[in-house]
């Protein structure tokens, strides 16, 4: 699959989860440092902007709440997602780097940076993050996602690839592309073909239910 499609995908992952996970996990690095007033109001706006797909002002508002140092962890959080969907890895690996030296209690630091390492083909350290997401939050399904797609990657744990895929088939329709690619690599077309076909249905699924 090709990086382009790879980060369409995350897009489209990410805004399903986000409608999916109600409130986020609070951690507690988060709640020694509340955020308050006018860094409060700037994270809030740039995640309306980001939403309705302004993005330059979303990103704007999030360079402006950092200059409250409470509001730091969270907006680079944010920062290195918007990067990554943007395909610009460099800045996303070490904004997200930051994140999760900054908040290590967010399980979704650990997976979106998990997820790069991924994406740049450093898979070794992405599964020591993914596992440490899954360990934070063992019902976080991109987690789990991302997880298969390291072990897929890495090559030597292909069954507990495939499981970790199938659990959130359903959720996430792109793992069962991830299923496909791996059936087409080691040479099961029907299997291959099942998967895209199931990919298909559920995506159109879940935009039914939308």
């Amino acid at each position: 699959m090709s990086l382009s499609l790879r980060l369409v995908l995350f897009s489209s992952l990410a805004l399903t989860l986000s409608a999916q996970s109600g409130g986020a996990v609070v951690s507690v690095e988060e709640l020694r440092n509340p955020l308050a007033g006018k860094s409060l109001r700037a994270i809030v706006a740039a995640q309306e902007h980001l939403k309705s797909g302004q993005r330059e002002r979303g990103i704007q508002e999030l360079r402006q709440a950092m200059s409250d140092p409470a509001a730091v962890p969270l907006a680079i959080s944010m920062l290195g997602v918007e990067h990554l969907k943007a395909g610009q890895l460099d800045a996303a690996l070490s904004e997200l780097d930051q994140a999760v030296h900054l908040l290590p209690g967010r399980p979704e630091n650990h997976s979106n940076l998990a997820y790069a390492l991924c994406l740049t083909g450093q898979t070794e350290r992405g599964l020591q993050e993914a596992r440490k997401a899954l360990q934070l939050d063992p019902g976080r399904p991109k987690s789990r996602l991302v997880l298969g797609m390291l072990l897929l990657q890495q090559g030597s744990h292909d069954a507990e690839a495939v499981r970790h895929l199938e659990v959130v088939a359903r959720e996430i329709p792109s793992a069962h592309l991830e299923l496909a690619k791996h059936y087409d690599r080691v040479g099961h077309a029907p299997e291959a073909e099942r998967e895209r076909r199931a990919f298909e249905v559920t995506s159109m699924a879940l935009l039914a239910t939308k």
